[in-house]
């Protein structure tokens, strides 16, 4: 054979394997563009749970300055009744005497 009948053979041949290593790649790259989706979707998840537990943190941080909050109402509102009452007696008395 020529040369120029070797390099066609030989650019032939090179095409196929071109073709071949094309054939083989696209499902590849299809999964290795699913795998980056579903980092990117998992990276997502993480930065959303974090943020979730900061959230879940703080609401139970302020759940607790509710509940002294709470405790000392009650304690205001026990202690108010108890002084109105005497009040209240008070001025009963003065009534009745008066």
């Amino acid at each position: 054979m020529s040369d120029s009948a070797d390099i066609v053979k030989a650019a032939e041949k090179l095409d196929q394997a071109l073709q071949s290593l094309e054939q083989a790649l696209t499902p590849m790259l299809a999964n290795y563009s699913e795998l980056k989706k579903v980092a990117s979707e998992s990276e997502s998840f993480a930065t959303d749970r974090s943020r979730l537990a900061q959230e879940l943190d703080e609401a139970k941080a302020k759940e607790a300055d509710f509940t002294e909050l709470k405790a000392d109402f009650n304690r205001l509102a026990g202690e108010t009744t108890a002084e109105l009452d005497k009040v209240i007696t008070k001025v009963k008395n003065v009534l009745e005497r008066g």
